[in-house]
């Protein structure tokens, strides 16, 4: 009955191994798909030293990079959860001609594998092309098949090791063109995948700084810029920008004209602000790092030269772009797009894969960073802000979008559609943290 169950659901049943490190893998059922714990050792070793080579090529940069075995990233994961109390889980995922190989680590215990084997790459990638533009479109309503076949096939092979472990962080890694998948709207048939966990993805563990930081008497840095003189005006960002700053974190803002890297570099001199965030448009797109920018009022920059703006010194623990477009599915566009924190230098970022309306994004930035104050946490933070969204607990009614914090009156210049449903994945699962989720 359960490998019938297994069969009908579309993916290849396999056991996990409830064993210590030292412990050999024990599995009883379809043994050629589990793969023992050599394989997936070897398998995680050969991605993060393979995926670290692909950014440092990419950038054309020689990254700082970690350099450790899959026993001491256990030993990191295991060290972190300890300091945070939160349990996080880390995803390798990697798409193949014939399946696509699994490897889990939750960090208590030695790392789990399985290869798919009933799900071709060409199958997955189009079958997350099209989840994709069904989630980045409001008007779309046939996302959550979509969204079950690929929960299927990625995170039901391992549903109980998460369960059993307790696990309420997913962090991941994955190959190329999953590293655009909006994996917070993946449905388990009931709910979606960021009402069970705190999300974030990674470009490999080892070239992620690691370790939890205290952001309670942190400042921010809020700029943006409502007009520009070659890109499409962005009306919501004054609003959106007082919806952070004073409260509720205490900080500077710089709005339209002021809105250039020189004030930005001038304001990160006089203050070593932990938390940066731009409301701009920002491109990822296919070529090089070049052609992907974040755009100032009078200029952009492009992803190559954000280096030059020495954010680990003093440290920014997150940098936060409200008005992203990524390239979704290109190799390239992607590497930008999760590499951003990894490029810049800082801990963590939070972009948008797709463009979302301006009161979506008020709706998801006014209460992530509610979110953010009450926790500090930030992958925790975006999913408490997505799960109220997905619950309708943010809201438009009467011309006043609700939050937790109250009622924002929302103007006229907001209402491009009549009565937005905010509870749709478009306006919540563009939202992508990256890097350090805590």
């Amino acid at each position: 009955m359960l490998l019938g169950l297994f069969l009908l659901l579309g993916f290849v049943p396999w056991v996990k191994a409830q064993v210590n490190f030292s412990s050999p893998i024990v599995v009883s059922l379809q043994p050629s798909n589990a793969l023992n714990i050599q394989q997936v050792n070897e398998l995680t070793t050969d991605l993060e030293s393979k995926w670290a080579g692909i950014y440092e090529d990419y950038f054309q940069e020689d990254f700082s990079s970690l350099g450790l075995t899959t026993k001491e990233i256990g030993e990191k994961l295991a060290s972190l959860q300890q300091q945070t109390g939160q349990k996080a889980a880390i995803f390798w995922i990697n798409p193949q001609e014939k399946g696509v190989s699994i490897c889990l680590l939750t960090g208590d215990r030695p790392p789990v594998g399985v290869k798919v084997l009933n799900t071709a790459e060409q199958n997955l990638l189009a079958t997350v092309q099209m989840f994709s533009l069904q989630v980045s479109d409001p008007r779309n309503q046939n996302y959550r098949a979509t969204g079950k076949k690929l929960y299927d096939w990625l995170i039901a092979p391992m549903a109980d090791e998460l369960k059993a472990h307790g696990i309420d962080t997913l962090i991941f890694c994955v190959g190329p063109k999953l590293r655009s998948l909006p994996f917070a709207a993946l449905y388990d048939g009931e709910q979606f995948l960021a009402e069970k966990y705190a999300i974030t993805r990674i470009p490999g563990f080892n070239l992620t700084e690691w370790g939890p930081t205290d952001l309670s008497q942190a400042e921010i840095l809020a700029m943006g810029s409502s007009e520009f003189s070659d890109a499409e005006p962005l009306p919501g960002v004054a609003l959106e920008i007082a919806n952070i700053t004073p409260q509720p974190w205490p900080g500077v803002a710089i709005l339209n004209q002021q809105f250039t890297v020189k004030n930005l570099q001038a304001a990160r001199q006089q203050q070593p602000f932990a938390l940066v965030h731009l409301a701009t448009h920002a491109e990822f797109n296919t070529g090089s790092p070049a052609d992907s920018y974040i755009q100032f009022v009078n200029s952009r920059l492009n992803l190559k030269e954000i280096r030059n703006l020495q954010w680990q010194d003093p440290p920014v623990d997150l940098l936060v772009l409200s008005a992203c477009t990524t390239a979704l599915g290109n190799p390239q566009a992607e590497l930008g797009f999760v590499g951003l924190a990894l490029q810049s230098g800082v801990k963590s970022a939070l972009g948008s894969l797709w463009r979302v309306s301006d009161l979506g994004t008020m709706a998801l930035m006014s209460e992530f960073y509610w979110q953010l104050k009450a926790n500090s946490f930030k992958a925790k933070a975006l999913q408490e802000a997505q799960i109220k969204m997905i619950n309708g607990e943010i809201a438009l009614q009467g011309g006043e979008l609700q939050v937790s914090r109250g009622a924002i009156a929302v103007e006229d210049d907001f209402l491009t559609v009549g009565n937005p449903e905010l509870s749709h994945p478009y306006y919540w699962a563009s939202f992508s943290l990256i890097g350090n989720p805590f």
